[in-house]
């Protein structure tokens, strides 16, 4: 993480919390994805790094126990899982093969060495890594990048940018797609519901990418 950008962190950013009713409905509908697409298969144990106030760690399938990972105590704070623990994304304190499945959500654009990050994730994970980033030709995260510091960093994010990423640390990119439709912290309620029932799945125009590499 930027040591610029620390101070915003720790204040807790911006966001809404994790139990705001759109940031559930964000978060369930990516975990419905995974598990569909077999991403949560065989998985008991998840790290999410950069986990911040908690809508990537509260909304697993019981019998997911989730370790919340973040360098930002201002943030972590805030997250509702009882396995929380405060580290650099870059330097995960857990032994090789760790985690059944490790993962972090719109963290790697905020990162000066985001490759360093997803070679840990990838250290530390026994069967794969999951990792959502922003798509950068959405108009919405194009205005946000302009306009926030803190989002600067998706500029840099096109699809080209997170393969080459995955494929640089972790020498393989298994699954690579751009979904979903609304923004869990300014979209309206009654939107959500509305986007919620609308295929997750969504080229060119999703807001995020979705990247995936499994282990032999």
């Amino acid at each position: 993480m930027s040591d610029a950008q620390s101070p915003f962190w720790e204040a807790g950013g911006r966001y809404r919390p994790a139990a705001h009713p759109v940031v559930e409905i964000f978060a369930r509908q990516r975990i419905r994805h995974l598990a569909a697409h077999g991403l949560l298969r065989d998985v008991r144990r998840v790290l999410d790094v950069g986990a911040g106030s908690g809508f990537s760690s509260a909304f697993y399938p019981a019998g997911i126990k989730v370790v919340a990972c973040d360098y930002a105590g201002g943030m972590l704070a805030a997250n509702p899982v009882k396995g929380r623990i405060r580290a650099e994304a870059t330097a995960l304190p857990f032994e090789r093969g760790a985690f059944d499945l490790v993962t972090c959500w719109e963290l790697l654009h905020h990162l000066d060495e985001p490759r360093a990050a997803l070679a840990e994730m990838w250290r530390v994970a026994r069967r794969r890594i999951v990792v959502f980033e922003p798509n950068r030709i959405h108009p919405g995260h194009l205005i946000l990048a302009l306009t926030r510091a803190e989002e600067r960093g998706t500029l840099r994010f096109s699809p080209g940018h997170l393969r080459r990423l995955m494929q640089a640390a972790c020498g393989r990119l298994d699954r690579h797609e751009r979904c979903g439709l609304f923004f869990p912290n300014v979209t309206p309620l009654a939107l959500a519901r509305l986007m919620d029932r609308l295929p997750y799945r969504m080229p060119l125009v999703g807001i995020s990418q979705l990247a995936a590499a499994e282990k032999e």
